[in-house]
């Protein structure tokens, strides 16, 4: 079968190659990728800056079939549309063990999540972003109702920072990004931000005015410095006295260290936190029931699909902004599951 591998270290050295369709063990299912999601993650393994194993098949956001399950597997049986955590005992799938940009993927069954029968499978292939979205904005920090909420970055993680606040109940959601953003800011307001800004026009003052002296809560999903400097400076300060008043979760990964002027986090005491991963197979849980439920709004945040011989596209556009959500799919875009 054809996947896309990191064949060894180092930027890039990622090929499409042959390689046998995977084996599976008493305990491992064997899933037809349906779609693989395109993540910064996997641009971040091209050029070196992420964790990684090599030779491996990356790809770590996927839905599929159950094509094959192995003699003690109890959860699933052939036929069942599943998702998977990715966080396996042997490592982490895509990234340190075989992911999805493949025709097929072994998968344990321990981290198997079986989707409804009636589910979307492209809803189902975001449940690792909306797994993540959720650990940063219920778990880490909460986005309370009547917050005003700025989101600062419209990719992936950005649009469903937009449809968090909204779900749970921001009084106005602002959404910064650059002019070379267009497309996906466009998009941004159409999933639920009331008021979009380029950061080249930003006026900090205006924010400041619009919300009566600052955020209630900043999700910096931008991964650049002046990014993570505008959470800090837009954030609502503290009453004299009391303890802090804006919150800022820090979603996005930099690759390269960063210069920040931290001195405001204190005097505004600021609720200032990172988020990675999530809280375990209850977290997928919920994830699969706000996407079957209807509670994301998924199809405007697709803007392409690519065959895998077209990985390399995929990957270009989405350096290029042109997509928000980029989808491959190794078995072809027509098929029928």
């Amino acid at each position: 079968m054809k996947a896309v591998r990191k064949q060894k270290k180092g930027k890039g050295n990622i090929e499409l190659v042959d390689v046998p369709k995977p084996k599976i063990g008493p305990r491992d299912i064997l899933m037809k990728v349906w779609a693989a999601g395109v993540c910064g993650s996997d641009l971040n393994i091209e050029d070196d800056t992420h964790f990684y194993r090599a030779p491996v098949t990356i790809g770590h956001e996927y839905s599929g079939i159950v094509e094959e399950v192995g003699r003690d597997v109890k959860k699933v049986k052939v036929g069942d549309k599943i998702v998977a955590d990715i966080e396996a005992p042997e490592g982490w799938l895509g990234v340190e063990i075989d992911g999805s940009y493949a025709e097929y993927m072994r998968i344990p069954e321990v981290v198997i999540h079986k989707c409804p029968s009636d589910m979307d499978l492209d809803a189902a292939a975001l449940c690792e972003p909306v797994a993540a979205s959720i650990h940063c904005f219920q778990e880490r920090n909460t986005i309370n109702a009547g917050d005003f909420v700025v989101v600062i970055g419209p990719g992936p993680m950005g649009m469903l920072a937009v449809q968090f606040a909204r779900l749970r109940g921001a009084r106005k959601i602002v959404l910064v990004g650059l002019r070379s953003d267009e497309q996906r800011l466009e998009i941004g307001k159409k999933i639920g931000s009331d008021k979009v800004f380029y950061c080249e026009d930003c006026s900090l003052q205006e924010i400041m005015e619009m919300s009566e002296g600052g955020a209630d809560f900043v999700a910096d999903c931008a991964g650049t410095g002046s990014g993570t400097q505008f959470a800090i400076d837009v954030a609502r300060p503290a009453n004299t006295g009391q303890g802090g008043k804006g919150k800022i979760t820090l979603v996005a990964m930099w690759g390269k260290p960063i210069t920040l002027n931290l001195d405001k986090v204190s005097m505004k005491q600021l609720d200032f936190k990172g988020s990675w991963s999530w809280n375990g197979s209850e977290t997928w849980d919920r994830a699969i029931n706000l996407l079957y439920g209807g509670f994301i709004n998924y199809r405007d945040m697709i803007t392409s699909r690519y065959k895998l011989e077209e990985w390399k596209i995929a990957f270009k556009n989405l350096r290029e902004k042109k997509d928000v959500k980029a989808f491959i799919h190794p078995n072809g875009i027509d098929w029928k599951y």
